[in-house]
């Protein structure tokens, strides 16, 4: 009897346990639906005072990186479009930051910048008909964006897996409107953002966007990314910000004298430090750094050595290697650049328009495709060129300069290199003028 009596406690104490489960979840339940209601009293708030605010698409509201940096498509877009507004047929041109010294710095240039609840911003919200962004929605104020056509420019067509691609951690929880509330979802997201479109640079690109973003593939724009557009290929960008200049300054002055830039820009890793050349070893990066200058290389990076070990200072310090600070636009170098180096980074999708070679640098592809991260594509098949997985066979593919690597790249990838190029841009590669980009956003609904 006893552990008939013992078995009965445990029961009751299951039921206990999932009752107390059950009205966890309601709770829960009723913190989700109050939140929504609040949003979606918000919303319609916002949308009478919207109604009362004369709207045009003459006004372009643009903001980018979570309000805190000038870079990037949002920053391209701005800067071709507030220089050609008359010609894009556009009164005014307006950027939103989150930051002090952006607003600071572009008020002091002439361009139309406000502090994102500032009452000039808010008013522009309001007015502006289109509103760009090129990382998600909080890179303006997007409580104010009701009734504006909502545009995501994006950063990039990506290799490493990212939204409904990702594994497990990494994995945005993104579903298809399944109960009435997600069904009613674009209206409650702050300023309606659930409604809004992507940029993607090629039908094949709007494809792989949309599956990643779990969205139809009619809320994809395709056109060239701005920051790709032949004018700011061909001619440097005639607005360069203060923290930029005095590097963008040491990389000119070093092609006069002759030297060769590499540009090495890896991809950080999520669960483990990102290996500077793929080791941790400082003599061995000295080594590397020395070999650069010894055959008049400089090596363009964008590292952050806070927390790491002194032994990293060397490096920093080198006369060969350009450090890059954390918030530089690395695609305002990219003209400067002879060959290009990262291991699983987007950018290089964006360097095959130079038609210049790019070394992969994997030194971890077994481990970043299977435990880190992980690969949308085949790495082989989406990387056309030469792969280095340690320093000495990095020093190989260097040993003969880098023009004859351009020599060799030209003879042995440009045929797949051209090919990848146009299935990533399509009738997009960056020949084309931001008009038509302009156009397509003014017709949709």
């Amino acid at each position: 009897m006893q552990w008939l009596q013992g078995y009965k406690y445990n029961i009751i104490a299951l039921k206990i346990f999932s009752l107390e489960e059950e009205l966890m979840m309601n709770k829960q339940s009723v913190k989700e639906t109050a939140k929504k209601l609040l949003l979606l009293i918000i919303n319609f708030f916002i949308l009478i005072i919207s109604f009362l605010i004369p709207k045009t698409d003459k006004i372009v509201l643009v903001g980018g990186w979570y309000g805190k940096r000038f870079a990037d498509n949002s920053k391209h877009f701005f800067l071709y479009a507030h220089e050609n507004k008359e010609e894009l047929g556009l009164e005014k041109v307006v950027w939103v930051t989150r930051s002090d010294e952006i607003k600071n710095e572009l008020s002091s240039q002439g361009f139309n910048v406000y502090k994102s609840w500032s009452i000039p911003s808010v008013w522009y919200h309001f007015r502006a008909g289109i509103h760009l962004v090129d990382q998600a929605f909080s890179d303006i104020n997007p409580w104010f964006s009701i009734r504006s056509k909502k545009i995501n420019l994006w950063h990039g067509f990506p290799l490493k897996k990212i939204g409904a691609y990702a594994d497990g951690s990494y994995k945005t929880n993104i579903q298809k409107p399944e109960t009435v509330w997600d069904k009613l979802d674009s209206i409650l997201t702050r300023g309606n953002w659930g409604k809004h479109y992507v940029l993607a640079t090629s039908d094949f690109s709007a494809k792989i966007l949309a599956e990643a973003f779990n969205r139809p593939v009619e809320s994809m724009i395709v056109s060239g990314y701005p920051r790709n557009y032949e004018p700011l290929i061909e001619n440097p960008v005639k607005y360069i910000p203060n923290h930029e200049k005095d590097y963008l300054n040491k990389v000119v002055e070093a092609k006069k004298q002759g030297d060769k830039i590499i540009g090495y820009f890896p991809t950080f890793r999520d669960k483990r430090e990102t290996l500077i050349f793929g080791t941790s070893d400082s003599s061995e990066i000295q080594e590397i750094m020395d070999y650069f200058n010894e055959s008049n290389i400089k090596v363009i990076g964008k590292f952050h050595f806070a927390g790491k070990d002194d032994k990293f200072s060397d490096l920093h310090n080198h006369e060969a290697f350009i450090n890059l600070p954390s918030d530089a636009d690395v695609y305002t170098f990219l003209s400067e650049i002879d060959v290009l180096m990262t291991d699983y980074s987007s950018i290089y999708f964006d360097y095959l328009l130079w038609d210049r070679p790019i070394i992969f640098f994997p030194y971890d592809l077994a481990y970043y495709r299977d435990e880190d991260r992980g690969l949308i594509f085949d790495y082989d098949e989406f990387t056309p060129g030469p792969k280095a997985f340690n320093i000495e066979q990095l020093k190989q593919l260097l040993s003969n300069g880098v023009d004859e690597l351009n020599k060799s790249y030209q003879r042995d990838y440009g045929e797949s290199s051209d090919e990848l190029k146009r299935k990533i841009f399509g009738d997009h590669p960056g020949k084309t003028d931001i008009r038509h980009l302009i156009e397509q956003i003014k017709n949709l609904a």
